[in-house]
């Protein structure tokens, strides 16, 4: 700013000096002039022919080779002087000629240049005291003034008050300068303040209309500026998150549009979806993965391309993907976005039918909701995407992974529903028969209730004459039944989590049947065989043994027929 408002006060200085030359010129032109008017009295037209044009010469000289420095200025005092000095003599030294020095000083005023005053000063001094000198020491047709004698202390006085006329001139140079620049500052403010005040209107105006692109130099502002600066940006501010609040509620209330218009066909809402969502991104072409469902957590997850949209068109494309297959299955583990502003070689292979060129910025979104991928958002573009575009895509990622859970549930409740019809129509089916068998049902379970009290004495009897004792797979016993513990002397509790053999002679398991017999059914077989049984007593009693082995209950039953008892031995 300094910088300019010097450039300024230069310029203004020189249309003043542009004025005071033209000043200076018509004030010579006059001297010139005066000296050949008074070539008469005297007829010192020789000194008025001469000495004029040279002064004249020596001031369009200086102008014309240095015309962008002051030295005209200076060479304009002295030529005042010379023309004194002319008049002087031309005049025979009257004393009125030196008034004509006063008014070049006068005039040299208008520069407003104290320095101008210095070549004027110094040339009145030395030609005033040459010229006195020359004239009193008795040289002829030197005049400098009318008088026989002029005293030293009068000489003095006289260079005296012209050095303060002098002084004094150049001081009302120097206050006129100091004046004319600080009132052109003032000016330069004020047409700055005025210039500053215009553009803040215009641009408080383009504000207004809506206009919050257009640039202004805070630099080059004033305060007023920069504060409209300041409100610029928070209006900026202001309207990108209105446009970015607008570009995520409108986007997603329309894809929530779709989703309820097409809830009940997983294939058309993952058609429309991905259309939608490659037009409201400005892309190229997109796809949709869904997630397919696992019979069990062993099975390997797997994606299916239930949808493409590429360049304006639906593409029919059939891929699976595996968890951790590509960027779709890296997507799917690690449950985040993945921006790449570098598509890989040969990753896309849709073309628009126009060149070979394919998007090189890819943007896949996971669709999660309550900690579940149902499926991942794959979209590419030439155009690099922001990141509201990403958050718009994460955001909406969760409606559409929630209509998703919901349309494969009701899918799952259809094929209930569906099975759960046949069941009941073969239910009906079968009713009548059941309906018609019920009578001969009962007529059997009146036999089987016969029968039964019949095998419930059976039963009785074969309890009190069959032992059981129900082992685990390691041989220890786990239950044992009340008659064959009383046979055995030992209480039916007593026996339990004991090993086995404890049941059992020594003889008989170290040579006796027992270790086929074991061994059989360690290996899953069912045996019999006759062991010897140990009582608590140590009485010996042989018995036909039965084994069972039962996997699937991991159990062993030992049956003993207590009425085939062989003879007890002690």
């Amino acid at each position: 700013m300094e910088a300019k408002n010097n450039i300024e006060v230069q310029k203004h200085f020189k249309e003043i000096y542009r004025s005071a030359n033209r000043v200076i010129e018509i004030a010579l032109l006059g001297y010139f002039l005066f000296g050949l008017g008074i070539a008469f009295f005297y007829d010192t037209w020789l000194i008025a022919l001469t000495v004029g044009p040279l002064a004249l010469s020596m001031y369009a000289v200086a102008k014309w080779l240095f015309p962008t420095t002051s030295l005209n200025q200076y060479i304009a005092g002295l030529v005042f002087d010379i023309f004194m000095a002319q008049f002087i003599y031309q005049m025979h030294g009257l004393f009125e000629m030196h008034f004509f020095a006063f008014i070049g000083t006068i005039l040299l005023i208008s520069y407003q240049n104290w320095k101008a005053f210095i070549p004027l000063t110094i040339s009145i001094v030395v030609h005033h005291a040459a010229f006195a000198y020359l004239q009193f020491v008795g040289y002829e047709n030197v005049y400098f003034t009318q008088l026989d004698y002029m005293s030293l202390s009068t000489f003095i006085f006289h260079v005296g008050l012209a050095a303060v006329i002098i002084a004094l001139c150049g001081y009302w140079a120097f206050d006129f300068r100091k004046r004319t620049v600080k009132s052109l500052q003032i000016n330069l403010k004020l047409q700055g303040q005025l210039t500053h005040t215009d553009q803040n209107i215009a641009f408080a105006a383009e504000i207004a209309n809506g206009n919050l692109l257009v640039e202004k130099d805070r630099e080059q502002s004033d305060e007023l500026g920069r504060s409209l600066i300041n409100m610029q940006d928070k209006l900026r501010e202001a309207r990108q998150r209105e446009q970015r609040e607008k570009f995520l509620n409108v986007g997603l209330a329309e894809v929530g549009d779709i989703l309820r218009k097409n809830v009940h066909s997983l294939e058309d809402l993952s058609d429309k979806v991905i259309a939608y969502l490659v037009k409201y991104l400005n892309a190229n072409q997109g796809g949709l993965f869904i997630a397919n469902d696992r019979e069990s957590k062993e099975e390997t997850q797997t994606l299916t391309m239930t949808a493409c949209y590429a360049y304006d068109k639906k593409k029919y494309l059939e891929k699976t993907i595996k968890a951790g297959q590509g960027l779709v299955g890296q997507a799917y583990l690690e449950k985040q976005t993945i921006h790449l502003k570098q598509v890989p070689q040969n990753y896309i292979n849709i073309t628009s039918g126009l060149g070979e060129a394919t998007p090189n910025n890819l943007l896949l979104t996971p669709l999660i909701v309550n900690e579940t991928i149902e499926g991942i958002i794959e979209i590419a573009s030439f155009k690099e995407f922001n990141q509201d575009a990403i958050e718009f895509l994460e955001k909406v990622g969760e409606s559409i992974a929630s209509m998703i859970s919901s349309s494969k549930s009701s899918s799952r409740m259809a094929r209930l529903l569906e099975a759960s019809k046949t069941s009941t129509e073969e239910l009906r089916a079968t009713e009548e028969e059941m309906r018609q068998n019920n009578e001969e049902l009962q007529a059997i379970q009146e036999e089987m209730a016969r029968k039964e009290k019949e095998q419930v004495a059976l039963l009785n009897t074969v309890q009190q004459a069959v032992g059981m004792i129900e082992l685990d797979m390691s041989g220890y016993i786990r239950q044992i039944n009340p008659i064959l513990a009383q046979q055995l002397g030992y209480d039916q509790n007593e026996l339990t989590d004991e090993v086995h053999t404890k049941l059992f002679s020594d003889q008989e398991i170290s040579r006796g049947s027992y270790p086929v017999f074991w061994e059989k059914i360690s290996r899953g077989h069912s045996c019999q065989t006759v062991l010897e049984l140990c009582s608590k007593r140590g009485e010996t009693l042989s018995l036909p043994v039965s084994g069972n082995p039962l996997s699937e209950q991991k159990k062993i039953v030992l049956l003993c027929w207590l009425g085939a008892a062989s003879a007890v031995t002690v």
